[in-house]
């Protein structure tokens, strides 16, 4: 079946090989994230791809059921196998894009990331999911400084259908780790032929069941040996990526062990965090993390203590807490006191009993009073005075 037409797809906004992603709309699913074979591939290449694809969605889907933490979900898988495609969550962002343009975190948000990512990788192995080589573009995110990481195994997909992609430095470590001819603990195949002369058996008196019992069962501890020994190089190689991950996103450039400023930029992450880093891309082997666990359990830890460290000073904030609100309500109360009626009255009060002065006015003595003059000294000015005489 063709991709249902309730999907309105708007843009392509990227490419994985043979596979373009489209963003697309949809009624009830809202944003989504469609994969879909590129229309312009050889006519020789699409029933390969066209099949690649077909069971890359079966097994998201498979996945999906079991509702792995971290882990990408199908919303709809293709059911026809000669019109593939695959629908998930939409994410606006992935590591790759951020760490393209120079985009930088800060350690505790990159440090988070890291654990989900690791956390998601252990859930898909305990599901017996395999975990090939990891690629920073698996890891999406809906928001930069805040929610959960979505880990997307169909990002894988370029590895898949065109394997004509895969980079140099991915054969050039896949070359590297191959063990060589010269090597005696080298495992032959079944299938292999040794360029020895062949010699004549000799006869011997052992049964020859028995030593075909014994021959096939060294063969398949060797083989055993040989798979858990590239698991666990693949396992080294996945965690020294996730370390230089981390590096880009926390310094904004890509860690080179012979390079000074490298090494200083560990230098100035705090002791937890650097421990980390320093057993995610560690040149030697023996020093590098030899198991997704172990890297998240130190992670996980180093979180913790500064969970701890904040935890321990709740009770010193709450004590300034108390003291600072017992404070503010002194000067609050005073405010209200002196803004009212009653406790203006009481000031202005309060201001005259309270107020002194420094100088006293000296005492003089009072001087008695002048003489008043007596009747006849009021009376003697009239004396003068001469009658009018009437006509």
């Amino acid at each position: 079946m063709s991709l249902p037409i309730e999907f309105l797809i708007e843009n392509a906004i990227g490419s994985i090989g043979d596979v373009i992603v489209y963003r697309a709309e949809h009624p009830i699913h809202g944003t989504v994230s469609v994969y879909r074979l590129d229309d312009n591939l050889p006519s020789d290449l699409v029933n390969e791809a066209k099949k690649r694809l077909y069971q890359i969605g079966l097994q998201v889907r498979d996945m999906s059921l079991q509702n792995l933490q971290f882990v990408t979900k199908a919303l709809e898988v293709s059911q026809n196998p000669n019109e593939p495609y695959v629908v998930t969550e939409y994410r606006k962002y992935d590591i790759e894009e951020l760490i393209n343009n120079g985009v930088t975190l800060k350690p505790k948000r990159v440090f988070l990331i890291l654990s989900q990512v690791l956390e998601a990788i252990t859930n898909l192995k305990v599901n017996n999911w395999p975990i090939d080589r990891i690629h920073a573009r698996q890891i999406k995110l809906s928001q930069l400084h805040t929610d959960n990481v979505s880990f997307s195994i169909i990002e894988k997909v370029e590895d898949t259908v065109s394997t004509g992609m895969i980079g140099a430095d991915s054969r050039a470590e896949e070359q590297k780790n191959v063990l060589s001819p010269e090597d005696p603990t080298r495992t032959v195949a079944v299938t292999e032929k040794k360029d020895v002369e062949q010699k004549p058996q000799e006869k011997t008196h052992f049964n020859e069941e028995h030593a075909d019992v014994d021959a096939t069962s060294t063969l398949d501890k060797d083989t055993s040996s040989e798979n858990a020994l590239k698991e666990s190089r693949m396992v080294q190689r996945n965690i020294y990526i996730l370390g230089n991950v981390a590096y880009q996103l926390l310094f904004g450039r890509k860690y080179v062990s012979s390079d000074k400023l490298s090494v200083a930029n560990i230098r100035e992450l705090g002791r937890r965090w650097r421990k980390v880093l320093e057993g995610a891309l560690s040149e030697d082997a023996a020093g590098r993390y030899k198991t997704y666990e172990k890297m998240l359990s130190d992670i996980r830890k180093a979180s913790n203590r500064n969970k701890r460290v904040a935890i321990a000073s709740v009770p010193f904030l709450i004590v300034l807490a108390v003291i600072a609100g017992y404070f503010s309500y002194e000067r609050y109360r005073e405010h209200k006191i002196m803004t009212s009626e009653a406790g203006q009255a009481i000031k202005n009060f309060l201001d005259i009993v309270n107020e002194t002065k420094d100088e006293f006015p000296e005492l003089t003595k009072p001087q008695s009073e002048p003489n008043k003059p007596d009747e006849e000294t009021i009376l003697s000015s009239f004396d003068n005075i001469k009658p009018v005489d009437e006509d």
